[in-house]
Formats: C-alpha cells, structure tokens, sequence
C-alpha cells in the first residue's frame, strides 16, 4: 500500500485503504496521517471520516475526533453509531449536556442500545435527574439484566428520587446476584439509618467489617449506633478503629470523648474532646465549652 500511495499520491482510495490497513495493525498514528490524505482528496468522504474519528478518540485526541465526527455528520448526519461515538468524546470532553443529547438521539432512534442508555442514565445522575436517570438505567436492565454496575446506579438513581422501598429492593437483588457486594450493603446501610432502623443498619455495617471494609466512615457510623443503643464499649472499640485509620477525624474523637465520659471516664473524655478541638474547632467547640 505504501508503494502505491507514493506513485500515486492523489489516489484517494490507495490513502483510505492504507488507512484501514494501519488501524488494523494498531498503528494508529500512521492510519490517521493515511485518512488526512485521503481525505485531503476527498474531504467530504464520510466513512474516512468516521475512521478518522475513530483513530484519533482511541489516541485520545478529542478534539481532533470530535472535528471529524462532526464533519461526518454534515455529509451524512443520520449515522446513529457516529452519534454514539460523539457523545462519547463530548462526555469525555466535559461537555455533558451535548453528550446527553446525543444519548438520547441513539436511544430514541436504536432503543436496544443497552450501552447508550446506561451513559444517558450515568450522565441523568450525575447532574441530578434522578427521576430521568431511573429511567434510563431501567431500560438498559431491560436489555441487559446481568450489568452490575446499571442495577447499582438505579438503586442510588431511586434512593435520590425519593423511592427507598424501590430503591431498597434493587440493593437487595444486587445482593441476591452478588451476595458480597460492598456497595449494595453500603446503600442498604444508609437506607436503615435513615428509617432509623438501628438494629438492621448495626447488622448490615457489621457485615461489611466482616468482609473486610475498614473506611474510618463505616467504624464511625457503626460507633455512632452502637452509642445510640447504649453499647458504648463497643462504641469505644469502634471509634478507636476510625481513629486507627484517620488519627485527626475530628467527628470521631469528639464522640469517643463523649461515649468515655457516659462510662464515667471522665480524665479520657477531656482529652479525646481536646483533640478534637485541636483538629477542628468548629465542630468540638460548643461541646468542648460544656465539658
């Protein structure tokens, strides 16, 4: 190919199967150089186009990418594949609401597009549509049931829109498919501490210890319950864990200091609460002033 395009330079199809060529083998500086010729011939050939875009999103070159998706789409602009492609590097490129337009387009035109409505759905999320995000996720469940990541995202999608009940199922036929997911446990977690469902939260964050979690968060939470509940032993225990993991977590050290003094330890208490107006005054200062 290479011969031929040298004793032919102007021969756009020579250029374009070069192209190809090199985008097979993986070189994918020289095919992109090879569809600029090509195209420097033919600037509207739409499909040297595409694979330019193609070669210069997988080179991470999105601008370039973007151009020539673009340029595509002014020849021939009902290529559903091109939108997709373009919505992926505008999502990339930060621009989330053209990218959602661009979805939405794939999904209106092709509906059994699970991957095109899982990155609607991510991208819903992400600026706050759950309702809308639900939606999406729920399509892609559709087409897809065995997307670990699509059941957990419209879990959080319905949690954030109000429906916990549905939002508690979906965690919990996460955990029937994957019986050790962290992140299902975690949502149901929260889901029982804001029905103030202590006794199921305790048991579902001490699952989570069980299968290895150590975020200071979860053996800080799991303290704060235990305190509730009146076992401040176990609170203490739990709270030294947080501290072990983050030694300045000031929201930990003030209710270690708070759960020694319910045990009558009152010298303790006095420092863990010092300690904790050492790393942040706001928080301890109004209780450090009562004790």
């Amino acid at each position: 190919c290479t011969k031929l395009v040298e004793a032919t330079p102007d021969h756009f199809e020579r250029w374009y199967n070069l192209g190809v060529a090199y985008q097979k083998l993986g070189k994918l500086d020289q095919s992109a150089q090879a569809y600029a010729e090509a195209l420097r011939i033919k600037p509207g050939a739409t499909q040297a186009l595409v694979n330019l875009g193609i070669v210069r999103q997988e080179l991470g070159d999105l601008r370039g990418a973007r151009d020539a998706y673009e340029r595509a789409l002014q020849t021939a602009p009902d290529q559903t594949e091109v939108w997709f492609n373009l919505a992926a590097v505008l999502e990339k490129s930060g621009a989330a609401d053209d990218a959602e337009k661009y979805y939405a387009r794939v999904v209106e035109r092709q509906p059994d597009w699970p991957d095109a409505w899982f990155r609607l759905g991510f991208l819903r999320l992400e600026k706050g549509d759950h309702h809308g995000a639900a939606d999406a996720f729920e399509e892609c469940l559709k087409l897809n049931k065995d997307w670990p990541e699509a059941r957990l995202n419209l879990a959080i999608a319905l949690w954030r829109s109000g429906n916990r009940d549905s939002a508690r199922e979906t965690f919990e036929e996460i955990l029937r498919r994957q019986p050790d997911s962290m992140d299902a446990l975690r949502g149901l977690a929260s889901l029982a501490i804001e029905a103030d469902d202590q006794k199921t939260a305790l048991e579902i964050q001490a699952k989570l210890i069980e299968l290895g979690e150590r975020s200071p968060e979860l053996f800080y939470n799991t303290g704060l319950l235990l305190q509730k509940s009146g076992q401040l032993e176990d609170a203490v225990r739990l709270y030294r864990e947080a501290l072990n993991e983050r030694p300045n977590f000031a929201e930990a050290l003030l209710n270690l200091g708070h759960a020694l003094k319910a045990l009558g330890r009152q010298d303790e208490a006095r420092f863990y609460w010092r300690e904790a107006l050492e790393a942040k005054p706001d928080l301890a200062h109004g209780y450090f002033d009562h004790a």
